[in-house]
């Protein structure tokens, strides 16, 4: 596992640009596409299924209950994963590394390397 060391305020304009992008996606599917189960929301965001019946009992996440089963909104779980990546960037939860970058160019290159 490689670490990448950059400024801050480089990696908050860089991480910014990447959620303002997300936000303006405009996201279209299928009617069988609407809605996800609560497996997949959990996998998604990458919570549990205790913080999941959190987020749905405080009305932080749309639902509709079919029998036993929870369904949401895919795009309502999409903003909440926009949302929650915000959150973690703006705290610095993810800043560390060892290789130090000064550039915007830089980073994008080593983004592009890690996911080849």
């Amino acid at each position: 596992m490689s670490y990448i060391l950059m400024e801050e305020s480089l990696f908050r304009s860089l991480m910014g640009r990447i959620l303002n992008q997300a936000i303006d996606v405009n996201y279209r599917f299928s009617e069988t596409d609407y809605w996800m189960n609560g497996k997949k929301v959990c996998e998604f965001l990458n919570i549990s299924q205790g913080l999941l019946s959190a987020l749905r009992k405080n009305n932080m996440l749309f639902y509709c209950r079919i029998k036993e089963a929870y369904h949401y909104k895919r795009s309502d779980v999409y903003k909440m994963k926009v949302s929650m990546d915000k959150e973690l960037v703006e705290s610095g939860a993810i800043l560390g590394g060892c290789r130090i970058i000064k550039t915007e160019q830089e980073v994008l290159d080593a983004f592009e390397k890690a996911t080849i």
